[in-house]
Formats: C-alpha cells, sequence, structure tokens
C-alpha cells in the first residue's frame, strides 16, 4: 500500500515535547548515556515508578525526529501494557498501534509504530522481520519476559536483529537462569549487567518514590497432608514442602489469618485517608482466580464494598483497571494483571496474599506501591505479608536500600540471590488440607527509624470540605481521543455501517467490505489509515442515504 502524501507528512511531524512533561534528572542521564552509546543495545535498569515509560518515549521521540528510525516497536507482556504504552505516547505525538494483529501486516506509514506483546512476535517472527526492514527501533519493556519460553528469545532475534537501535528496559534486576535475554549482557553469576542503572535507594532521595513499609503477620497454622496432622507458626524452621503448606494454610481465605489481615489492611487504609489521601486505595495479590475470588468476597465483608477484581489478560481487563485507577473505592483485588507495568499511583495499603516468593515477583509487587502522587506532600505505603522467613528477608533486602539511602545517600543496589519458587496451590494429586490459622502482627514493622525521620509518615491533616454554596474546583479537561482509539472508533463505525448496507442491498458483508476497500484504495480494514477510514464511512453513510 502507498500511503498518502497527508499520511506521510503526519509520520514525519512530531509537535514539541509537552513543557508540563520534564525529564527527571536520571532520565536526561539516561538520554546522555544513549546518546553515546556506540552499540545498538542498551539495558536500562530504573526502580519501578522511576518513570521507564516516559524515558523510553523520549527516545522513541528523538530518533524519529532526527530520522534516525522511521518507526518504533513497542515489547510487552501483556495487551494491558500494550495500550498503556501506546496511550503515554499519544500525550508526546507519537501514535503506536495497541495489539496489531499479526495477520494485518506490518502497520501503514501513517502511525509511527506499534505496541506488541512478546507472545504476538514470537507467533510471527517474519512479520515483524519484513516490517523492520524500515530503519526500527525496538523497546523491550521488561525483557526478562523473552526468557519465559525457549522460543520466545530466538524469535525475537529473528524479528529485530536487524533493528537500528534496541532499548530494553527493566524495572527489576534479573538474572538468567536458564536461557539467556536477548541482547543483555550477564557477568560471571548470571546477573545483568545494565547499561545505566537508576536504584530504589536514589529514587527515595530525589522524591521520585514512595518509601513502604512491611508489616509480617506470624500466628499458628494447622493442616493435614498425607495423613499427617501439622501445626506450626512461621518463625519454627520446616522442610521446604511442609514450608508452603503453612504459607498456603495461612493464605487460606477462609481461615482466621487472612480475616485478621484484611481487617488490619482495610483499617490501615481508612487511617491513609483520614490523613489526607482521601481517594487512597489497596491491592491484594491473590494466587489465582479461585482464590482471588474467594478473597474479595471476605473484603466485601469487611470492607463494606465490592472490591474490584482484575485477573491477567482477561476481557475488559484494562478498562476495569483504568476505572478504579480514576476512581475512590477502597480495594482492587488481582491475580498477575498488577504485578508489573500497570499505574495505579494512588495504591498505598497492599495484602501480599501469594505464595509466590521470586525476588522478581515480590518486586514487583512491591512496584505497585511506590509511585508518589502530587498530594499530599508525606508518604507511606505499607505492605502486609505471612511472616514466613523469605518473604521478611526479601522486605529486609528493600528496608536495606531505604536505610542505604537514608546513611549513604549511594544509588548502587546490593547483589541479588533468586530463591526457590513454591507451588501457589500444591502439586497435582497431593493429599493437603488447610485445617485453622490465626493471625498476630509481629512486634514492630520492617524499617528504621533513621528511615522514618527521612520519610515521615505524618501526612498534612485533611483540608476542610467546601462550605455550602462554595462553588467545587472545576473538574479536569478529558484528555483529547488518541488517534489508536480514533481508529479504533472508526472501524467499529465501518462494521456498523457495512452490516446496515448488507442488509438493504442483501450482499454478504465480506462483499460490502472488499467494494469499500477497493475505493478507498486499501486491502484490508486493518491496512487502513485513519482517513481511508473516514472515506470509507463516508461512502457507506453515502449508499444508505439513496
Amino acid at each position: 500500500m502507498t500511503s498518502s502524501p497527508t499520511a506521510s507528512a503526519r509520520h514525519r511531524a512530531l509537535p514539541a515535547w509537552p513543557e508540563g512533561r520534564p525529564l527527571r534528572a536520571w532520565q536526561r542521564e539516561a538520554l546522555e548515556a544513549v546518546a553515546g552509546h556506540s552499540g545498538a543495545s542498551f539495558l536500562a535498569s530504573a526502580t519501578p515508578a522511576a518513570g521507564k515509560t516516559t524515558f523510553g518515549l523520549r527516545v522513541a521521540y528523538d530518533m524519529i525526529a532526527s530520522g534516525r528510525v522511521e518507526r518504533v516497536v513497542v515489547a510487552a507482556p501483556t495487551t494491558h501494557i500494550c495500550r498503556q504504552w501506546s496511550a503515554d505516547a499519544a500525550r508526546y505525538g507519537l501514535d503506536l498501534e495497541p495489539n496489531r494483529p499479526n495477520a494485518d501486516g506490518p502497520e501503514p506509514r501513517d502511525r509511527h509504530g506499534l505496541a506488541v506483546t512478546y507472545q504476538t512476535i514470537a507467533a510471527g517472527p517474519r512479520t515483524h522481520a519484513r516490517a523492520s526492514r524500515r530503519p526500527t527501533l525496538l523497546i523491550a519493556d521488561e525483557p526478562h519476559h523473552m526468557g519465559d519460553h525457549a522460543a520466545w528469545g530466538t524469535r525475537a532475534r529473528e524479528a529485530f536483529g536487524g533493528a537500528v537501535f534496541r532499548l530494553l528496559l527493566s524495572g527489576t534486576p534479573f538474572r538468567s537462569d536458564s536461557s539467556p535475554i536477548p541482547w543483555v549482557t550477564y557477568d560471571s553469576d548470571g546477573v545483568s549487567i545494565a547499561d545505566f542503572s537508576y536504584g530504589y535507594s536514589r529514587a527515595l532521595l530525589d522524591g521520585v518514590c514512595r518509601p513502604i513499609a512491611f508489616h509480617p503477620y506470624d500466628g499458628e497454622m494447622e493442616w493435614r497432608a498425607d495423613g499427617r496432622l501439622r501445626r506450626a507458626t512461621f518463625e519454627q524452621v520446616l522442610p521446604q514442602a511442609e514450608s508452603a503448606r503453612r504459607l498456603r494454610t495461612a493464605l487460606d481465605p477462609e481461615g482466621d489469618w487472612m480475616g485478621e489481615v484484611l481487617r488490619a489492611a482495610d483499617a490501615r487504609l481508612s487511617a491513609v485517608r483520614a490523613d489526607g489521601h482521601r481517594d487512597a486505595g489497596g491491592l491484594v495479590v491473590a494466587s489465582d482466580q479461585e482464590h482471588a475470588r474467594a478473597i474479595a468476597a471476605r473484603l466485601a465483608q469487611v470492607a463494606g464494598e465490592t472490591p474490584e477484581i482484575v485477573m491477567s489478560d482477561e476481557p475488559g481487563a484494562s478498562a476495569r483497571i483504568a476505572a478504579f485507577s480514576a476512581s475512590t473505592r477502597r480495594w482492587l483485588v488481582s491475580v498477575l494483571m498488577v504485578s508489573e507495568g500497570v499505574d495505579i499511583p494512588r495504591l498505598r495499603v497492599g495484602v501480599y496474599a501469594t505464595a509466590a516468593r521470586t525476588e522478581l515477583f515480590f518486586r514487583q509487587v512491591v512496584g505497585r506501591f511506590v509511585r508518589r502522587t502530587p498530594a499530599p506532600a508525606r508518604q507511606m505505603s505499607y505492605l502486609l505479608l505471612p511472616a514466613d522467613e523469605r518473604l521478611k528477608q526479601l522486605a529486609f533486602q528493600i528496608e536495606e536500600e531505604r536505610r542505604h539511602a537514608v546513611e549513604l545517600g549511594a544509588a548502587e543496589d546490593g547483589e541479588l540471590v533468586e530463591p526457590e519458587l513454591l507451588p501457589e496451590r500444591g502439586a497435582a494429586g497431593e493429599r493437603f488440607e488447610a485445617l485453622s490459622s490465626t493471625a498476630a502482627e509481629l512486634a514492630g514493622e520492617i524499617y528504621s527509624e533513621t528511615t522514618m525521620q527521612l520519610f515521615p509518615t505524618d501526612d498534612p491533616p485533611p483540608k476542610p470540605a467546601p462550605a455550602v454554596g462554595r462553588p467545587e474546583p472545576a473538574a479536569a479537561e478529558p484528555e483529547p481521543e488518541t488517534a489508536s482509539a480514533a481508529r479504533r472508533r472508526l472501524r467499529a463505525e465501518r462494521s456498523r455501517l457495512a452490516a446496515l448496507v448488507a442488509s438493504k442491498t442483501g450482499e454478504p458483508h465480506s462483499a460490502v467490505h472488499a467494494r469499500i476497500n477497493r475505493a478507498t484504495g486499501v486491502t484490508s480494514v486493518g491496512a487502513a489509515t485513519r482517513e481511508q477510514l473516514e472515506k470509507g464511512n463516508e461512502l457507506l453513510v453515502r449508499e444508505l442515504r439513496r
């Protein structure tokens, strides 16, 4: 397909970078590091909530504006994160089509590129390799996902081996214990070597991230496995299998441990709201869908409000997350969906209700609570978790980074050790039954006095409610429709109009679409530019008016 002059001109032109969105100091430093980098691949490791997306989009903006590349492809773990990248890109004049199917072929030239999942790339590497014959920038968001499946990394190399530049953005330090991740360099211990790093310690000092306090809960758990009755607290040392069963007993949604922790979390959320963050929200990270629904039902009884439930990549998940983020609802219960890459800045209280104990996953969850909001001025987040020894160790490592920020002002993170992964729900055929549990918060939270002095939690008192008759502040102007959203609207309108024409003429729907495609000079609806979609819809409207 040959793009129209209008489409080509719009593709080359970019508006000025918004004055209201200046880069942070670390983003400017990283941008300079990219500019001075001699290789074709660059790994930037920045703590969750630091602003990796904005940094990546600024790299894309500069490379498009300078003519170094003609298109940008963002590779991300989920369709939701792809939609989020597309929406963020639109704020800077970059038109990235989210989740374009491989069957639709390369994107038309009236847009700047794509945002697609690693799975999509792996399913059609030749399609992406063909499109990347045009000078391409690849932005790989959380690139460790390319190691999730053996073929994903291989096919990503096939698809983007010829890219002009590859920017890899990681929110969590990661290691490669199996298949190496494309375009990443490792040290002798298998830990990735970043070309630029921005750690949690420095982010705290810069005021970019919130500090977080961890509240571990002990108790007595009782379970039966393989015909044997066991009873233990988290303080007792157990074999790995029994340790996993003890943790799963605590996380039983019907047990007293979970009930007590949910009550404590909801009380903490109420206190945060009363201290000035009136729309603060909470998040429970559950093990699986059944577990999430059971926890949500119990939490509804505690909070007096039905929580939002979101599962990974299920239909409507992105819309529900966006609606929750913009609302004042109290609680969200989720499985995987918010472990990384999801931006809900008002989250202040969390419950870690999953048996996953890898450092990567734990830090991703923590990252959901450290993104600052403009107000209140002083902010602390809180994560309630089982007093499992491994989870306490992970929490203590993050506390050590906070103490490092207070005492030394350094930005380097320590070496990370990947632990064993315990089963979430037990092995198939396992004879296990959670019987009962109690809960008791351990004396003392996992944070230091010096940390609290630097990052105090006493938020300013809530502002008084407006007096009667006093006008409320004007509502914020809605954001303009993005180009990708406009194309979705036009395609939906095209489908509706084609159905009406088919009903009127007796033609098959496919014949109506084929006729309009020929009239507008495209091979398919998916290959149409916005102007061609608008022209096609106008032709259908004219037919209906005859």
